[in-house]
């Protein structure tokens, strides 16, 4: 921040010369000139004279009324420039004091009204402090961001979802409406606004909880927040197959062997359960559809895992060989959690409207990142061609340094 001021001082300073210089200038060349001038004339005045008396056209005595006339007239044009000179004379400084003194306060002024003085000091934080320390800092910071940009939906959604890790569901579902009215309906952004409405309600959906859900699923049938959501609310209602149902679609789009699978599926045995005690018939079982996915066992080699801590990242992401970088599909792990078994899906899509089909060659790439930051891996493990929906499952070890893997 000091520098930014250091400059903006330097920038009034020439603002003010800028202004002072070319008054202050104006004001002793137009002294100079009219004097100057007015001597000029008179002492033209007296070689004109001097030859119309040579020439006999004029006697000395009237030679010298005139020129007496010609002093007293310049004697009373200088008085008369310096009255005009002596308010300006006593104006003038005090202008330019007053005019050195305004612009600042002005350029000031305009920056504070107009500029973004709030944005330059958060920007400045977050190049200090990239990462929020606690859920606390991380709520004041996007709280500050939506007052400097208020247009920014992401920002918007990230506060949203802040609130509801702080359990504050009332704030939450203001941010995440504010979202939606700038990004427009995103599956996961109607997913977390009823979620929100949810807690907000005593964990009931209301009329816009259930509408927002439903238009989710429509745009996204595997939103995995909708799901789950919904399977809560049939569950607390006593229709455990429609439970079933909605923790099913959820579970195909989990990594099996999970602790989030492992909830789900007890989740839909206690339905079951419950349906049984109740002597109801049970619904049928929805199997993962696998053509349309990928199956991973990813693991570390004991060498690179003796290197690591167990909260280091790994990415598991799959691209297309013959397109652009960006992976199509993606997972993040901690190092704690391997190995593990993970699905890549659709559901894990790294942009809208990914859809992975049946027989599709991809590249499988895993990459350790101790900084947690994807382009900044260690290592990886890379396989170079896998077929979307074929069953026998891929395996992919963590074993190679970055810069030496093709």
């Amino acid at each position: 921040m000091t520098d930014f001021w250091l400059l903006s001082v330097l920038l009034l300073v020439l603002g003010v010369a800028a202004v002072i210089w070319p008054l202050w200038r104006h004001r002793q060349h137009k002294r100079v000139d009219r004097t100057a001038l007015n001597v000029a004339l008179y002492q033209e005045r007296i070689v004109e004279l001097d030859a119309q008396v040579a020439a006999g056209d004029l006697s000395a005595q009237q030679r010298d009324e005139t020129l007496e006339e010609a002093s007293r007239l310049l004697l009373e044009d200088t008085a008369r420039a310096d009255g005009d000179e002596r308010p300006t004379r006593r104006g003038g400084p005090w202008m330019l004091i007053i005019s050195a003194g305004l612009l600042p306060v002005i350029v000031v002024g305009l920056y504070f009204a107009w500029g973004n003085p709030a944005g330059l000091t958060l920007y400045r934080e977050m190049q200090t402090s990239p990462q929020p320390e606690s859920l606390e800092a991380m709520i004041d910071r996007m709280e500050r961001i939506t007052e400097v940009q208020p247009e920014n939906g992401e920002a918007w959604y990230m506060l949203g979802r802040a609130y509801l890790s702080a359990q504050q569901p009332d704030r939450a579902v203001e941010a995440l409406g504010q979202s939606l009215e700038r990004l427009g309906e995103r599956p996961e952004v109607l997913a977390q606004l009823a979620q929100a409405r949810y807690f907000a309600a005593g964990n009931q959906l209301d009329s816009a909880a259930v509408a927002a859900l439903d238009k989710a699923l429509e745009l996204e049938p595997r939103e995995p927040t909708a799901l789950g959501l919904l399977g809560i609310a049939a569950f607390e209602s006593g229709d455990y197959p429609a439970a079933i149902e909605y923790w099913s679609r959820l579970l195909a789009g989990m990594p099996p062997g999970g602790q989030g699978a492992l909830a789900i599926q007890g989740g839909i045995d206690r339905a079951r359960e419950r349906i049984a005690a109740a002597g109801g018939e049970q619904p049928a079982q929805v199997e993962p559809d696998s053509s349309e996915s990928i199956s991973v066992r990813l693991e570390l080699s004991d060498e690179v895992a003796a290197q690591v801590g167990g909260d280091a990242v790994v990415f598991v992401f799959a691209r297309d060989p013959a397109g652009p970088p960006m992976p199509l599909v993606a997972r993040r792990f901690t190092v704690a959690e391997l190995p593990v078994d993970v699905v890549l899906s659709a559901a894990d899509a790294m942009l809208p409207d990914v859809e992975l089909s049946e027989g599709q060659v991809l590249q499988l790439t895993a990459r350790l990142s101790p900084s947690g930051d994807a382009l900044q891996g260690t290592h990886q493990g890379q396989v170079s061609e896998v077929e979307v929906g074929d069953p026998q499952q891929v395996m992919l070890v963590i074993d190679q340094p970055v810069s030496a893997t093709p």
